[in-house]
């Protein structure tokens, strides 16, 4: 291989200060610290060096420069172009680094909220809170009124957590705080959801009521199967979600599909319901009425071509009644057959 070629816009070798104390140090070999200061030399000097000729200099394998040119282009302090046969390194400055971290950073601040683990709050802090916003009074009183009965300190403690810490908007929680209350679901549960809708970007009363319709069809949707004893997978919230929101299908029709595959397959195979489900849609069915009459339409079809009876052909052979000789009689045509030879 030819010797490659190196590129750095600086004339001497001059190794930033940030290099030598923030990326030599966590260099899985120091060897690999070695090839980058020894190649950034070349590149000021206008030296094409390769991958052998780096290995002999510093008595190392060729397939150690290789995986040091993998581990700084991974770190982002050089970037790899050209072909096999030229191949062209460039070296970046580490605050160059620095700035597209910063810019996925603040993408990543943008689109995803960072949630704080859940604090203790003593009485006191309780009150303070309450006293100083009037709002959250209101919703630890609406919460208490959703639920029917006075809360827990845990309940309250796990509510102003919601309202403060992930600022969940109030419609939001009384939303979630009115399914779990009537479904009958832990606080635990109440605070997974509550920092699983944070991370989805669940932010309005809207949007919390169509995730938890959609998820009272999951489990309508397993109770068809005959399973109630745990949460749909990851592949059936899939298939559902093709069904509900995709294909817009009734539930009727999801209902009966379900049904017919657990008679014909004895389990909850979705993938079977699917296919089920798919020839029903593609057809345009709308409801299980559609569905029958169709059904009933093709086994009359069936039916009327199992009773036609069976057209002979019409020939010399079958157009007369032939007559049905006995044995007497045939015994007797032979003989005179014989007699006229």
């Amino acid at each position: 291989m030819s010797g490659i070629k190196f590129l750095c816009g600086n004339a001497v070798t001059a190794i930033e200060n940030d290099f030598i104390d923030n990326y030599m140090a966590d260099v899985p070999s120091s060897v690999f610290s070695l090839i980058y200061i020894y190649a950034y030399r070349c590149a000021a000097s206008g030296i094409s060096v390769s991958n052998s000729d780096i290995a002999k200099k510093f008595g190392i394998i060729e397939s150690d420069v290789i995986k040091a040119w993998k581990y700084w282009k991974s770190v982002g302090l050089i970037t790899t172009a050209g072909s096999r046969e030229e191949p062209v390194i460039e070296f970046l400055s580490c605050e160059s680094i620095k700035n597209n971290n910063e810019k996925k950073d603040d993408k990543e601040k943008d689109n995803v909220k960072i949630v704080v683990e859940r604090p203790v709050f003593k009485p006191s802090d309780i009150n303070e809170i309450i006293n100083g916003d009037p709002e959250a009074g209101g919703l630890l009183k609406l919460a208490e009124s959703t639920k029917g009965k006075t809360l827990s300190t845990r309940e309250t403690e796990l509510i102003i957590w919601m309202y403060q810490t992930l600022e969940l908007p109030f419609e939001v929680i009384l939303v979630l705080l009115s399914f779990c209350y009537k479904s009958g679901k832990s606080v635990r549960y109440m605070e997974k959801t509550a920092v699983d809708w944070v991370e989805k970007g669940i932010l309005t009363s809207e949007a919390a009521s169509d995730y938890l319709s959609y998820y009272n069809n999951y489990g309508q949707i397993l109770k068809f199967f005959g399973v109630s004893d745990r949460s749909a997978t990851a592949p059936e919230r899939n298939y559902m979600d093709k069904w509900i929101k995709e294909w817009s299908l009734s539930m009727e029709l999801i209902e009966t599909a379900a049904k017919r595959t657990v008679e014909n397959t004895g389990k909850a195979a979705f993938s079977y319901c699917n296919k089920i489900l798919e020839t029903w849609h593609n057809a345009g069915y709308k409801n299980m009425k559609e569905v029958e009459n169709a059904e009933a339409a093709f086994l009359n079809k069936k039916s009327s071509k199992q009773t036609v009876p069976m057209q002979q052909p019409k020939g010399v052979f079958n157009n007369y009644n032939q007559k049905v000789y006995s044995a007497d009689e045939i015994a007797e045509i032979l003989k005179r057959k014989g007699n006229m030879q």
